[in-house]
């Protein structure tokens, strides 16, 4: 047993650390002797990180990193997680909600001090300079978000153009089956795949046609929804065809889309245009493959840093929307009164994110999708 005694623990109290082995009877016998003494209780969801929050060791933007942690699935998720965790954004969001509140203060101090002046076009300035630190975070929420969970990727196009090959290509070893046949893949097959330091998901779906029937209809169907819930597609076109009236009909249906020109092979001097952008490949012999990658990658760049979580993107953009209402106040002549209503607004959304002045269902919310003993 460790003793880690307060403030220096996680938790900023005393707490004692037992080990022992990991068979759980061993654990279920510690345990029962500790609650037979009626001075313990089983800890809550998240209750030690929760404690951590409420002693001041972490804000709550970190407490949230923790359970990002827990939760994460991709290697990229943790390092997002990671960079939460040691106060990146609390930083950041320390400094505009200081710069905020110095704008507040100033035109505060104009009601009550007859030689304090307040200057529109000072503040303007500073406005706008804080609406642009959020929009450096906002401006690829959308793309962290995708990067914490992993891309959904789905392989799809009509059947026989080569799909299961790309998968294959992909993998870099033999996952689905490849048959001259169309119509051998019934179901959709997952598997994960990371390069670029980017968490891909993929999945390999039914070839896409309207005349099918029976197991095959049911795994189109399958390949339709799953697209829609797409994040990336690569759409599988056979090069010596080219694009066809029934494959525009299934572009777009996910968020991005690439046209892999599969079978390069057998058209060196290709007849077919393809869409701007389309990479041309060989999955038989493995030509282009790393032009594929790289396209797929270039789509979630992992320099474009943003905020991930979605509470954090909603108070931002909160907090932005009321900066906004605060210089139109500005361009309009308001009265400093009225400007000051959206800043503290704004200033408030900004605090929330760390933790200053939330509500307990917040809280409860935040925690309970923590597991017992974190």
């Amino acid at each position: 047993m460790v003793f880690h005694p307060g403030p220096q623990s996680y938790t900023g109290e005393d707490t004692a650390e037992i080990s022992c082995h990991g068979n759980p009877l061993l654990v279920d016998t510690i345990m029962e002797i500790i609650g037979a003494t009626g001075l313990a209780r089983t800890a809550e969801k998240g209750e030690f990180t929760k404690r951590a929050y409420i002693n001041g060791k972490i804000d709550l933007a970190q407490a949230e990193a923790v359970g990002a942690l827990i939760n994460a699935e991709s290697a990229g998720g943790v390092r997002m997680a990671q960079s939460l965790l040691t106060g990146d954004l609390s930083r950041r969001l320390s400094r505009m909600g200081e710069d905020l509140f110095g704008i507040i203060t100033g035109i505060e101090a104009s009601f009550v001090i007859e030689e304090a002046e307040h200057d529109p076009d000072s503040i303007r300035r500073a406005v706008d300079a804080i609406i642009r630190e959020i929009d450096s975070l906002l401006a690829h929420a959308d793309c962290a978000a995708k990067r914490y969970s992993g891309i959904i990727t789905t392989v799809a196009g009509l059947p026989n153009a080569g799909k299961s090959s790309i998968f294959n290509a992909v993998l870099g070893y033999p996952r689905a089956i490849v048959h001259h046949e169309s119509g051998t893949t019934r179901d959709i097959i997952r598997e994960r795949v990371t390069f670029s330091g980017i968490d891909f998901l993929f999945h390999d779906t039914a070839g896409i046609r309207e005349t099918a029937s029976g197991p095959e209809e049911i795994g189109i169907q399958k390949t339709v929804d799953i697209l829609k819930q797409s994040h990336l597609v690569l759409y599988v076109v056979d090069a010596c065809k080219g694009l066809s009236k029934q494959d525009e009909r299934w572009l777009g249906m996910g968020e991005k889309t690439i046209v892999v020109m599969n079978k390069a092979d057998l058209q060196n001097h290709p007849k077919y245009g393809a869409r701007e952008g389309a990479v041309w490949v060989s999955a038989k012999y493995g030509h282009g493959i790393r032009d594929l990658l790289g396209a797929m990658a270039d789509l979630f760049p992992m320099g474009q840093r943003g905020v991930f979580i979605p509470r954090h993107s909603y108070l931002l953009s909160r907090a932005r929307q009321y900066l906004s209402y605060c210089r139109e106040a500005i361009d309009e002549r308001m009265t400093p009164d009225v400007l000051v209503i959206d800043l503290k607004t704004a200033h408030q959304s900004i605090r929330e994110i760390a933790g200053d002045s939330i509500g307990q269902d917040v809280l409860d919310q935040i925690f309970s999708d923590f597991c017992v003993g974190k």
